[in-house]
């Protein structure tokens, strides 16, 4: 962003733990080498060493899975196949929300994200709106 929010402080720093948070605990050595380029001098990275308590998703004890090198046909037609999921992050979003409804189409590979405040009872609802912007029920 050009310009920060007038609401929001001049300069916003992440620790690491949030950033790891923030991409499911994937590597973050990539995001602090070209944060300088990708963001504005607006976001900095915690310099402190990252905290001692260990998370279970720092260890895993399962063997990987052998790679499939067999890829899957694609659909032929859009909506034939798609895939969701429920996703969610660190914090709770604007207006409430603490997770999402994504959806991908494999044919066309598009997302769709729907927003959730309630997994029990917004589930459907948002279902419902994502058909009716389709315009039709995926086979």
């Amino acid at each position: 962003m050009d310009k920060p929010s007038s609401h929001l402080p001049t300069r916003i720093t992440f620790t690491e733990d949030f950033l790891r948070a923030s991409v499911s605990f994937r590597r973050i050595d990539m995001i602090k080498t070209h944060l300088h380029q990708l963001y504005q001098n607006t976001i900095l990275v915690d310099t402190l060493p990252a905290d001692v308590v260990l998370d279970k998703g720092d260890f895993a004890n399962l063997k990987k899975a052998p790679r499939n090198t067999t890829p899957v046909p694609r659909p032929s037609s859009f909506g034939e196949v798609m895939h969701m999921d429920v996703v969610f992050g660190p914090d709770i979003a604007v207006g409430n929300i603490n997770y999402g409804l994504l959806f991908t189409d494999l044919y066309s590979r598009m997302t769709y994200l729907y927003p959730l405040q309630n997994l029990t009872s917004d589930i459907v609802k948002q279902l419902e709106s994502f058909f009716a912007h389709l315009g039709f029920s995926p086979r």
